[in-house]
């Protein structure tokens, strides 16, 4: 009882969490599942989704032993709230999948429920790197002419088309088709993640703790600037995310941010029964998490048996890939009845999709001994924000792209280097 008295938000997240938990599964069975994406799939599986009552108790026992267990374990803060952020972002949406149409195999529900346990296991194991600590000041302002620099390109290849009206969340998709058919840089390509997700976050928070004005309104300028790049939203809601989650620990954080999507369900819940409007919990809880889960799906349905050993990159001189178009296309194609469709997957069905179970296992294993190097290096609760939006990542993108094109690679040095300790110099 003592120890859980050192950690009353433990007791508040487990509480919220069982909040969050019923008004998914609520949301989800009443309505989520009856969204085109399912609808599309549906017709293409010949299929239904529906409640499963049996496969429900099933995965809600495994979830909630999964809540409440974590409370008990002897871990930092940081440990446990990457745990809990796994918990929403992959394993309850893959449990409310396989809960709603007899198709969804077990195995799903069972990786992603592997996933968990095994940043577990590797959260509790001290892994230490000796590596020089580069002074939080400077290196921000170092980092800052660096991006200064590295935007040229940008401004040069973005800037026809810029479009004000993408910070209303207006004519986004039209912004991003103007930039996919005529913008091919390397360059801009491969380092758009390093600066809007990690680099500009990382100075965002260092300045606010300097309280240099002149540099959180530039760096913020900046992030601004790379969302009209292509109208990308997780660099809109990274910035937000960064500013909203600056204060409090790793605790107290994860307790709002659980509350936060508790306030989303009950709101999209009430739009939806008080004005049968759709579009609140569509753009919120379905697009970020559902529907992730759905693609994940039909990922492991068509690769089932039919890995392709990551033919469609780094292996791609060695290996053939043996289709027309990327996977991503195959599976808009193939279950929601539009080939333009980039259907991305996450980590888990990535790993499927190259090399099956083998695949998924060898991802599980990176990703974990990643985190528990970042549990290592003791980092400020400050930066809290750059987690949540590298789960975003984890759930959106294969691991090659993950480390290369989104920058985890560069997370890591930046964590290393930058970062580590802050936990006690941020304070």
């Amino acid at each position: 009882m003592q120890k859980i008295l050192l950690k009353p938000y433990k007791y508040k997240i487990f509480i919220m969490m069982l909040c969050y938990y019923g008004l998914l599964s609520f949301l989800n069975f009443a309505y989520i599942i009856h969204a085109n994406a399912f609808l599309s799939v549906s017709i293409n599986t010949h299929s239904v989704f529906e409640f499963l009552g049996y496969r429900f108790i099933w995965i809600t026992l495994g979830i909630l032993f999964n809540i409440f267990i974590i409370n008990f374990l002897k871990i930092s803060d940081f440990a446990y709230s990457i745990l809990i952020l796994i918990l929403i972002f992959f394993v309850i949406p893959a449990g409310l999948l396989y809960a709603s149409n007899t198709i969804v195999p077990v195995k799903i529900f069972l990786l992603n429920n592997l996933f968990f346990y095994s940043v577990w296991f590797f959260l509790s194991i001290n892994l230490k790197i000796n590596a020089p600590i580069l002074n939080s000041n400077q290196a921000a302002k170092v980092l800052m002419i660096i991006t200064t620099i590295g935007i040229i390109p940008f401004v040069y290849l973005y800037w026809p088309y810029i479009d004000l009206k993408n910070l209303l969340l207006i004519d986004i998709y039209k912004t991003r088709a103007l930039v996919d058919t005529n913008i091919d840089n390397n360059y801009t390509g491969y380092t758009y993640s390093w600066y809007s997700k990690i680099i500009l976050p990382v100075i965002l928070v260092f300045f606010i703790y300097y309280k240099n004005k002149i540099g959180v309104m530039a760096a913020f300028a900046f992030l601004i600037f790379f969302y009209l790049c292509g109208a990308h939203r997780t660099v809109f809601l990274g910035a937000i995310a960064v500013l909203v989650f600056y204060k409090y620990g790793y605790l107290k954080k994860t307790y709002l941010l659980v509350k936060f999507l508790c306030i989303i369900g009950l709101t999209g819940l009430l739009l939806q029964f008080l004005f049968d409007w759709n579009y609140f919990w569509t753009i919120t809880l379905h697009r970020i998490f559902t529907l992730n889960a759905l693609l994940d799906y039909c990922f492991f349905d068509f690769f089932n048996h039919k890995a392709i050993y990551w033919s469609d990159s780094f292996m791609a001189k060695i290996i053939e890939y043996p289709y027309d178009v990327l996977p991503s296309h195959i599976i808009g194609k193939e279950y929601l009845n539009n080939p333009t469709t980039n259907a991305n997957s996450g980590i888990i069905a990535n790993g499927y999709k190259n090399a099956g179970i083998i695949g998924v296992f060898i991802n599980i294993l990176i990703v974990s001994l990643f985190f528990s190097f970042l549990n290592s290096f003791k980092i400020s609760a400050k930066f809290f924000g750059l987690f949540i939006l590298l789960m975003f990542t984890f759930t959106n993108a294969s691991l090659a792209g993950s480390i290369l094109t989104h920058g985890l690679l560069v997370l890591f040095f930046v964590c290393m280097f930058v970062l580590r300790n802050t936990k006690f110099s941020l304070t």
